[in-house]
């Protein structure tokens, strides 16, 4: 069994698809695709009960070798992302064992994404401590003007521009395993994670994804313990685009999920306790990248900013209710600037949208990055979302039977986008404490701080205020 994991350890995963399946993500024929067959792929509609959850099987047991006793305590972190859980779902329904979490731990029902609350950025912004701006992944499908190319949930590590948590805590002497993280596949030399996927698959539920890092763990036979385990979770997301945050299914999702975690608690202290010391401390953080908003129009960008009546060559790509369109193929500036304003003027005749120039955006989104954000970005109200298959303008989305749910709003606008987060800690709890509004961008210093490293270059937003652990309370008095 030890052979046949660590034979799985590097296996060939699919292509990652997410449930904004009735979105168009490119408006226009790119000229290059990072995977001929993404496009295709989004277009899938999601049969729900593939992700049904079975808490009754058993789990095959394999082997547990403690790692050597220390004199020193040393903390484990296992950070799981639950994408897309909704800032109220949890009281749809009886949740015991978050309700458990959250009577031990730490929580907070106002987790801040970053914007776009899309699901690449968001977790990038997440994983490295920055925003869009400078970690460069500003949407699930973007253009690169100095690669000319489009890239289509790409798992590429090369293309942040920003170090993620996993190489911060390689790069320290820390031993990480991370799954299904965004931009974790593949990752370089000289500071890859000792444990990472080589791409997403969509066909592993919940409970799959969660049985692969319990066994990464039970069979890891170093001297030196794994102390930084991240996975994924996607449930919540999908069912929202499908039916919506508002319908009944949600409560029993929600109740699926709390039934899921509950387990997986009980699996790591399990796993802790076997192979840890008592001075040991574990930490378990359950996250999400977004919330979710109810949709009742569908946009088409190609007739709404009359892009059919310019003859020079625009892009347009679209990523739920952002859209960038870039005008770089357009040599001439003087006409590049006319068919900027023409293009602006139309657009900016709507009021359920906000349309500017990249370098005229809000300083609160982060998000002018000069080479992967359009020269013009689009984003829709609340309710709207893009979709390239409608025949006008705008249509109900009754029309077209989908997506119910959206997400990718400024917060500030939506808190519909606001999601949950829930941070507990053992043997010793955290005593139960609501930690009002925090910023998905402190969610890497705070692990750093945990875990006694140093955030990496540019994550420097305040971490968040918990009981250090007890064997790192001298070294943290040092740090800044």
């Amino acid at each position: 069994m030890w052979c046949i994991l660590k034979l799985f350890r590097h296996a060939c995963f699919g292509v990652m698809v997410s449930l904004c399946v009735f979105v168009g993500a490119v408006s226009c024929a790119p000229e290059a695709l990072e995977d001929e067959d993404a496009l295709e792929l989004v277009e899938e509609i999601y049969d729900l009960d593939r992700f049904d959850i079975e808490l009754d099987e058993p789990v095959p047991e394999l082997p547990v070798k403690p790692y050597p006793e220390s004199e020193e305590g040393r903390t484990v972190i296992i950070w799981m992302s639950i994408d897309g859980m909704r800032h109220d779902y949890l009281a749809r329904t009886e949740t015991p064992h978050f309700d458990r979490l959250i009577r031990e731990g730490a929580h907070t029902r106002e987790l801040k994404p970053g914007f776009p609350s899309i699901t690449f950025p968001s977790h990038t912004s997440q994983a490295t401590g920055v925003r869009v701006a400078d970690h460069g992944i500003p949407a699930n499908t973007f253009y690169d003007r100095e690669r000319d190319r489009i890239f289509t949930f790409s798992g590429k590590p090369d293309l942040l521009e920003a170090e993620p948590i996993w190489t911060t805590a390689t790069r320290q002497g820390l031993r990480v395993a991370v799954y299904d993280w965004i931009k974790s596949y593949n990752q370089p030399t000289p500071h890859a994670a000792e444990y990472y996927g080589q791409r997403y698959s969509g066909d592993l539920t919940d409970r799959e994804r969660m049985e692969l890092i319990l066994d990464t763990w039970r069979a890891d036979d170093s001297d030196t313990p794994l102390q930084l385990i991240m996975g994924y979770t996607v449930t919540p997301d999908l069912l929202g685009h499908e039916v919506g945050p508002e319908a009944p299914e949600i409560a029993d999702m929600v109740a699926e999920m709390d039934a899921l975690y509950g387990w997986f608690t009980e699996q790591i202290i399990t796993l802790f306790d076997a192979k840890m010391s008592p001075r040991d401390e574990l930490y378990l953080f359950i996250t999400t990248d977004h919330g979710m908003s109810t949709v009742h129009s569908l946009v088409n960008i190609h007739l709404i900013a009359g892009l059919e009546e310019e003859e020079e060559k625009v892009l347009a790509l679209t990523n739920g209710n952002m859209a960038n369109i870039y005008l770089n193929k357009i040599e001439s500036a003087e006409v590049r600037m006319q068919v900027e304003q023409n293009i602006l003027n139309r657009l900016q005749a709507y009021d359920f949208l906000y349309a500017d120039r990249r370098k005229d955006l809000p300083e609160q989104w982060g998000y002018n990055h000069p080479n992967r954000v359009g020269d013009i970005v689009v984003a829709l109200d609340p309710g709207y979302t893009f979709h390239r298959g409608i025949a006008s303008k705008v249509e109900p989305v009754e029309h077209m039977g989908g997506p119910m749910g959206m997400h990718g709003y400024d917060h500030h606008v939506d808190s519909n986008m606001l999601g949950v987060a829930v941070f507990w800690r053992y043997p010793e709890p955290l005593g139960g404490t609501y930690l009002g509004p925090v910023d998905s961008l402190q969610l890497h210093p705070t692990i750093c701080r945990i875990l006694g490293i140093q955030p990496a270059k540019g994550a420097t937003h305040e971490y968040i205020d918990l009981p250090p652990p007890r064997m790192l309370e001298p070294i943290l008095q040092d740090l800044p």
